[in-house]
């Protein structure tokens, strides 16, 4: 009898002060079942607790291996994870966040079978509280959107690591990352299912819109300048482009 191995994929997540939500995030990951997990974390110089705790999940679970070192920033620490990860199919999650119970299994499937696909970017669900069953509660203030969270999508390795995060980007390298992968011609699949949890509280840093915006402009200033080099004028055409138009209203 031939036992079926589980799709392998590795996950990066950075810490900066997360001490608060870590347990809960990493413990949405290594609920997952269908899946060989390799969870990277990489943290950018915490003062709160968040190593401490790391530490203690990664000796409890052979999966988490962590990476501590000098101040990098967000992207400097993806660009550091990319380098220690394990597998051929990768995704992320954030310090605060929820991967959605069987994500990973259906996304994986979805690549493997599907050759010529880069990536594939669920939708994500804003939450402000989750129940017992890693839900939010019912009443409680939600929102589900198609974005451009890296958690929600699962990529080649390959692919990522082709481009790599720009680091002079504070909080929008991830919406860098997706139109690069588009302007170099990498497929992009998009799934109407909700793929990650992203929770809304005071010390989120995508709470300040007006850096984002201005990030979000040099975003698409860089995507026409390289695009107009190319001799490629026209529009990206693509769901996750309109998702990052209306990213900083």
């Amino acid at each position: 009898m031939t036992v079926q191995a589980f799709p392998q994929i590795s996950v990066i997540m950075t810490t900066y002060n997360g001490a608060e939500f870590i347990e809960q995030s990493i413990g949405s990951l290594t609920a997952e079942t269908g899946v060989d997990l390799d969870i990277v974390v990489v943290d950018d110089s915490s003062n709160d607790g968040t190593l401490a705790r790391l530490h203690d999940l990664a000796a409890h679970d052979p999966r988490i291996r962590v990476f501590a070192g000098e101040k990098r920033g967000i992207a400097g620490s993806r660009n550091a994870g990319l380098a220690e990860v394990r597998h051929e199919l990768l995704t992320f999650l954030d310090q605060d966040d929820l991967c959605m119970p069987g994500r990973l299994a259906r996304q994986a499937a979805l690549i493997e079978s599907t050759p010529g696909v880069a990536a594939v970017m669920g939708e994500t669900l804003m939450f402000q509280t989750i129940g017992p069953d890693r839900m939010p509660l019912p009443g409680t203030n939600t929102s589900r959107v198609l974005g451009v969270q890296l958690s929600a999508g699962l990529f080649r390795t390959s692919a990522v690591q082709s481009l790599g995060f720009d680091t002079k980007f504070t909080m929008a390298d991830d919406f860098d990352l997706i139109l690069r992968l588009l302007e170099t011609d990498h497929e992009i699949a998009v799934e109407r299912e909700i793929a990650t949890l992203h929770r809304r509280h005071a010390g989120n840093t995508s709470g300040n819109i007006a850096v984002l915006r201005l990030e979000l402009l040099k975003v698409f200033q860089g995507s026409l300048k390289r695009r107009r080099a190319a001799g490629r004028v026209g529009p990206i055409m693509h769901p996750l482009v309109a998702a990052m138009s209306r990213a900083g209203n």
